[in-house]
């Protein structure tokens, strides 16, 4: 839709602007039996009620009626914000309610201009900042950007406020450089939204009258107010109730618009968007620093909770390298930070048995990892991890020198877990005598849990019995900081994840990594 620019006669008591270059194409709105639903889950709240409205280019008509009547939900129709849920919305010729996202967007940044009650000026940038943005947006060069602007806010009367900011200027002060902003592509059309809602008496007649020159220039006006005082001063008023129109004395008859040609309309550049960016930082020095300082302190305590974590899970394979068990192969995502959903592979048991039917792979095993607590006749525990063990039948003879006390798990699926000498101590046991003691692990979060991830706990915490048949030395693992690692043979802990992740409905994958074991060191 393109933007005409119309001579009119000036009617502005301020001479320092040329009202020729303030304003484009008057546009009439023309709106057939619009409905408008508001859902909020269940609940449906209807906001307009098969409301029909003509609005001749040009004319300036006032809305009123009670608080929640309907007035801004039709304002927001009539502005491109917000689509009808049922009927018709036609604008300068062209069925706005048709549109797609990026024909609403150029309809607004082309057509209307908006002024609302609560002024949502940007407070980081000066009034000739804010009334630019919207220029900025349509890729209007910097210089002929900003004389622009600097002649709108002249216009309302802000010659000498085009430096301050929000802050530093009064409600009657904001509200005129939004009056400035809205003006600020030639729209044909503005909206007010209560321009004169938030302001003493003296500051909304300055407002109103801004109101009155945009339409006295020849822009369409659409006004909302609940009071009559104002809305006097519009050539129609129109009364809203429980989402109708019950009074409209109707408008002056005009013949339909034919649509406007498409022009193509230019966007902010890169180049903008980077200077933009960097004004940004260059006023918020603090908070861009500290906000970097946050993003480096969680980096690197993600590299910490990684390189740890790696090295837990892989305390089982040195050994095994130790032995001479180089026969083995892991699966796994090794990438640091989050992962491309795209290119993600569940580690799963389906995966397993894919990965456990290649050529050349003899065994094939996963590793898993459920953070919960641990309870024991002498204590309890916290942050504790449990591990999966390695099948028997690939656990190398040697890992033996490991053991403290005790043995290794008597069957893949026994109710048995190995400690490490300082987890056993943190749960009140001595590491000679803790063989033989029942603990039940309850889990509580699939694989490793990381505060602030946004993870919820189980809802379900199923009690996981074990008996203590090992008690391993800390090289061994077990214990790193706060968390406490135990290890429970292969099969007891896929069957205690199966029945937690269908409990819970978790859908996180069930394995971390998963172990190939080739037939010889070659095949590797």
């Amino acid at each position: 839709m393109a933007v005409v620019e119309q001579e009119s006669p000036p009617v502005s008591t301020h001479p320092t602007a040329e009202p020729t270059d303030l304003l484009g194409e008057p546009i009439g709105i023309e709106l057939t039996n619009v409905v408008r639903v508001h859902r909020m889950g269940e609940v449906a709240v209807t906001a307009l009620r098969g409301v029909s409205l003509s609005i001749a280019p040009g004319e300036f008509v006032a809305i009123m009626g009670p608080s929640g009547c309907g007035k801004s939900t039709l304002l927001s129709l009539i502005g491109g914000l917000d689509r009808p849920t049922e009927g018709k919305i036609v604008a300068g010729g062209r069925e706005i309610s048709s549109m797609r996202d990026r024909q609403l967007a150029d309809y607004r940044l082309q057509h209307v201009g908006t002024i609302f009650q609560s002024f949502n000026l940007i407070p980081t940038l000066s009034a000739l900042d804010n009334v630019g943005l919207p220029m900025t947006l349509g890729g209007v060069p910097t210089a002929e950007r900003r004389d622009r602007s600097r002649r709108l806010l002249e216009k309302v009367g802000l010659k000498d406020r085009i430096t301050f900011r929000p802050t530093r200027l009064s409600g009657g002060e904001q509200q005129r450089v939004s009056v400035a902003r809205a003006l600020s592509n030639r729209p044909g059309l503005i909206l007010a939204d209560e321009p004169t809602g938030n302001l003493d008496e003296e500051a909304g007649q300055g407002v109103l009258q801004l109101v009155k020159e945009m339409h006295g220039l020849g822009a369409t006006v659409v006004m909302v107010t609940h009071d009559p005082d104002v809305a006097a001063v519009a050539g129609r008023t129109v009364r809203m109730r429980n989402g109708n129109i019950v009074e409209d004395p109707g408008g002056p008859a005009h013949a339909k618009e034919p649509p406007a040609p498409k022009a193509r309309l230019r966007r902010q550049a890169w180049l903008e968007s980077l200077r933009m960016g960097a004004t940004s930082v260059r006023r918020r020095k603090l908070r861009t620093g500290l906000s970097s300082a946050g993003v480096a302190i969680g980096i690197a305590a993600m590299a910490i909770i990684v390189s740890f974590a790696t090295g837990v899970q892989e305390s089982l394979t040195n050994a095994f390298a130790i032995t001479g068990q180089l026969n083995q192969v892991n699966v796994g995502d090794s990438a640091f930070g989050p992962a491309d959903p795209s290119k993600h592979k569940p580690l799963d048991a389906a995966a397993l048995a894919k990965l456990a039917a290649l050529p050349h792979v003899k065994d094939a095993y996963g590793n898993l990892l459920i953070q919960g607590s641990l309870t024991g006749d002498q204590g309890s525990a916290s942050n504790v991890y449990l591990n999966a063990f390695t099948p028997l039948n690939e656990t190398p003879k040697a890992l033996s020198k490991f053991l403290a006390a005790g043995n290794f798990p008597s069957s893949d699926s026994a109710n048995e877990v190995m400690l490490s000498s300082d987890a056993v101590t943190k749960l009140g046991l001595q590491p000679s005598k803790a063989v033989g003691h029942k603990v039940t692990f309850y889990g509580l979060y699939p694989g490793f849990y990381v505060v602030g991830g946004g993870q919820q706990p189980a809802s379900v915490s199923l009690p996981l019995e074990l008996t203590i048949v090992g008690v391993l030395t800390n090289a061994g693992g077990g214990v790193g900081g706060t968390a406490i690692f135990i290890t429970v043979p292969y099969a007891t802990s896929t069957g205690y994840w199966d029945r937690m992740a269908k409990a819970n409905q978790w859908t996180a994958d069930e394995f971390n990594s998963i172990t190939l074991v080739a037939e010889t060191p070659g095949a590797v």
